[in-house]
């Protein structure tokens, strides 16, 4: 299919590249798990795994029931997503594109054979082995990079910003395995020790989690996922807007613009490299 892209994961950032992707003219297939953990949910097109679809910034992603489903739909320029984290329809597509957005901190299966081109958000891929280009998602001079060569600078033992944040309390991860259930809506403000979910514990038992700061309750996990001990929960914002929540960040924005980049850099040699051969 013509300029197809497929985004392995449907999380904020992946969700930021694929719009910019879209209203550039590709095509864009999300490929999500049936129970997406992004915590950002309102700037995350994974929801849409849950709800059949979701709208951000302007733009439509819709769940598709099948890839014949997903063929149809994305001839029509629709933002299409398939359950399928293993990728397995990706040969059958043929896509030129493959993006890794999962930011699992890990390579989860993604290899340079799956598309012409490929490209990986974040730690856990090296440039020019595993994928084509990695795009650096750690904030500070060097957000957004395209690193073409190596590995970005979480893997290579940089102190991230989120660490900080952790540190400080905004963030809260899960401590063991369990069901979770989320007690507020995302934008809700919050106050320093208060409830702000539960987790079911496979005994019975149900454990309180409590914030560790007051502010707006700026991502949290969808109810009713299965979570792991040490996975990212909530995410307390004390300083953002309530309508903010609803904004993609302008570290989303600066990694799509960069994903963008990569792609319309890698088509622009390959047509260069068409017109040498003729």
């Amino acid at each position: 299919m013509k300029r197809l892209v497929i985004i392995r994961g449907g999380g904020e950032l992946a969700t930021a590249a694929a719009i910019y992707l879209h209203n550039s003219g590709f095509r864009v297939l999300v490929l999500e798990k049936p129970q997406p953990t992004s915590i950002r949910r309102e700037v995350s097109f994974a929801d849409a795994a849950y709800d059949g679809k979701k709208s951000i910034a302007r733009v439509e992603c819709r769940l598709a029931d099948s890839p014949k489903e997903a063929e149809k739909r994305l001839k029509n320029e629709e933002v299409v997503m398939l359950i399928d984290p293993k990728g397995r329809c990706i040969p059958d597509f043929k896509p030129k594109v493959l993006m890794d957005g999962i930011m699992a901190n890990e390579n989860r299966g993604t290899s340079k054979g799956m598309a012409e081109h490929t490209i990986a958000l974040g730690p856990g891929f090296c440039a020019g082995r595993d994928v084509d280009a990695v795009i650096e998602t750690m904030r500070g001079h060097n957000l957004g990079k395209i690193i073409y060569e190596g590995y970005s600078y979480r893997d290579q033992g940089k102190a991230s910003l989120v660490d900080v944040a952790g540190a400080f309390g905004r963030l809260i991860f899960a401590p063991e395995e369990g069901k979770f259930e989320g007690l507020y809506h995302i934008s809700h403000k919050m106050q320093k020790d208060e409830p702000v979910a539960r987790l079911h514990k496979e005994d019975g038992s149900v454990m309180e989690i409590r914030t560790q700061t007051s502010g707006v309750l700026r991502g949290i996990v969808h109810s009713g996922c299965t979570v792991k001990a040490g996975q990212k929960l909530v995410d307390i914002n004390p300083v953002m807007s309530r309508e903010d929540c609803f904004r993609l960040s302008d570290k989303a924005r600066c990694v799509a613009g960069s994903v963008l980049q990569a792609v319309m850099a890698w088509e622009s040699k390959k047509r260069k490299r068409i017109s040498f051969d003729f």
